[in-house]
């Protein structure tokens, strides 16, 4: 996804209160001289991991550098001035000394000539007399002919150039790739931390619910808050449990989801079987104000008996399994089927065992 969606720029500037402990590391490693050639920031998607780089970067290569003036603004954290000779150089977006790849549109894929560009960038001199910086966004995208060629820039590192590959899925580059970054972890926040920044963005509002919706991550939950896809949620979850009850066929539910994207429902999807879960096994029931949710937990009445709820838990642990494994089929490379995964989806779920 693209990480950028705000009428206000100083809401989507990094670094967010969830990334302190990136930014000061990377900041402290920079100012002791000591900031490796390659980085791979990982984490879900809606982290703002590609914006972290972005800011970084420009932070690089800022001459007079300002404390972070935005929401949740971050206590001792300089952030580029964006008025200095170097910040302005080349306009806002088109620094000469940052490049950006990722996939080119219609392409599902980084080519091997955008990584050959990349080598070309690194070994050019400076515009402005300072750092370098290539920012590969879905590194995870790479085919095989750029990871090969990525890997040569990677063996080969130039004075003064960084690389920040940005991924979702780490785990689908190659090794030797990932041999040569230092990795940067960024998990989802916490309720506390997320819930101001979001709130100071939409204003009143069931912030809640929404980063719920979102799974905590934040710059998803901004989406959800701007659009309709709250309710494209509710009636999605609202539609499994009816599949559920047989009150209604998976055909009507494939209609839906095809209205409201088959990417979109699965994370839906993927989020309420982690709650329903933890509910076979305590009868803890999260975000008790949210109705969607309170319809599907009646699809199941958790066992006092250990064992029994155990086998309802491992049963859900392993369609939640299932469900993961399609939402990585449709972000693959490759050309996947969108109705006949989520077909095999409904059915399993259909026929999945809620009783103990």
């Amino acid at each position: 996804m693209t990480e950028t969606t705000s009428n206000s720029v100083n809401f989507l500037s990094a670094p967010f209160p969830w990334q302190g402990a990136q930014w000061t590391q990377l900041s402290r490693a920079f100012a002791a001289s000591v900031l490796a050639h390659a980085y791979l920031f990982s984490g879900s998607e809606g982290l703002g991991k590609s914006l972290f780089a972005d800011g970084f970067a420009r932070y690089l290569l800022c001459l007079n550098p300002i404390a972070q003036n935005t929401v949740g603004r971050l206590a001792d954290t300089d952030v580029a001035c964006g008025t200095c000779k170097n910040c302005l150089k080349g306009g806002v977006g088109n620094h000469p000394d940052i490049l950006t790849i990722e996939p080119e549109q219609g392409s599902k894929n980084i080519k091997i000539d955008q990584i050959r560009w990349l080598s070309e960038f690194v070994i050019r001199s400076s515009h402005s007399g300072g750092a370098k910086v290539a920012i590969i966004a879905n590194a995870h995208l790479l085919n095989t002919n750029a990871a090969n060629a990525l890997l040569k820039t990677l063996e080969e590192p130039n004075s003064n150039t960084h690389v920040f590959l940005v991924s979702d899925h780490p785990g689908r580059l190659v090794a030797t790739i990932r041999s040569r970054c230092q990795k940067l972890a960024f998990q989802a926040p916490r309720a506390d931390i997320a819930a101001p920044w979001l709130q100071a963005i939409i204003g009143a509002g069931n912030v809640g619910s929404i980063l719920e919706a979102s799974d905590m991550r934040p710059l998803i939950a901004l989406q959800l808050a701007q659009g309709d896809s709250l309710q494209a949620r509710a009636q999605f979850l609202q539609s499994i449990c009816d599949v559920k009850k047989g009150k209604k066929s998976i055909q009507q539910v494939l209609a839906l989801i095809a209205k409201n994207g088959e990417s979109e429902v699965l994370q839906h999807f993927s989020a309420f079987l982690s709650k329903l879960t933890k509910y076979s096994l305590t009868g803890i029931q999260e975000n008790e104000g949210d109705p969607t949710l309170q319809s599907m937990y009646t699809l199941l009445v958790p066992s006092k008996e250990k064992s029994l709820a155990q086998a309802v838990a491992s049963s859900l642990a392993l369609f939640y399994t299932e469900v993961e494994t399609a939402r990585r089929q449709l972000a693959s490379s490759t050309n996947p089927n969108p109705q006949l995964i989520m077909e095999s989806i409904l059915w399993q779920w259909s026929k999945l065992n809620l009783h103990s």
